[in-house]
């Protein structure tokens, strides 16, 4: 084998294991909570949060087969700078956000709108994403990186991811994100 067969081998090999590992996660019920196909009903209030309360919140133990914690019923309204967005391999867009006074960092992520979203969100999702277009552009999966922080308001639903093995950029050691991101005004 050559090393031009053997880094097809590689890719191959590894699109497969990222389609299989993007399919199973996209089924499971960790994915439903995200992006609220688990039939859950934001509440209508939300509450005043910073980055800094969310990142200190204990670290609850999450796999794949776990559903809405507790700590993920609740909607919050973030001031932060936006320092980064992409987007992300399944779709959503991924925000890096930066606390204006601690700079802890966190983040955010806006479904894109599949057959499991609720027809109630749809136009929720349509719309920050398009706050986050008219900022950045459309975000590719390169991402992009502001040379000034973008204040914006984010209101959404509290989640703990999973731990990564790679740890995405802004991701705080607790693993909590706002997600899904129902609203984003630019400040």
């Amino acid at each position: 084998m050559n090393i031009i067969q053997a880094l097809a081998f590689l890719l191959a090999g590894g699109s497969t294991l990222l389609g299989f590992e993007l399919h199973e996660h996209m089924h499971s019920p960790r994915w439903n909570v995200k992006t609220l196909a688990d039939a859950f009903e934001a509440p209508a209030t939300a509450t005043r949060s910073t980055i800094e309360e969310q990142v200190a919140m204990p670290t609850p133990h999450v796999g794949e087969s776990v559903g809405r914690l507790p700590t993920e019923r609740q909607v919050f309204v973030i001031s932060a700078n936006l320092i980064a967005v992409k987007k992300e391999f399944d779709g959503d867009y991924h925000l890096v956000l930066e606390d204006p006074t601690t700079h802890l960092h966190m983040i955010a992520e806006i479904p894109e709108a599949n057959g499991k979203t609720p027809r109630a969100y749809l136009d929720q999702f349509a719309s920050a994403r398009k706050t986050i277009d008219r900022i950045a552009g459309a975000p590719g999966i390169l991402g992009k990186k502001f040379p000034r922080p973008v204040p914006i308001e984010i209101t959404g639903l509290g989640f703990f991811d999973e731990e990564h093995l790679l740890t995405p950029n802004g991701m705080p050691s607790n693993c909590r994100e706002i997600h899904p991101v129902l609203q984003v005004r630019v400040l």
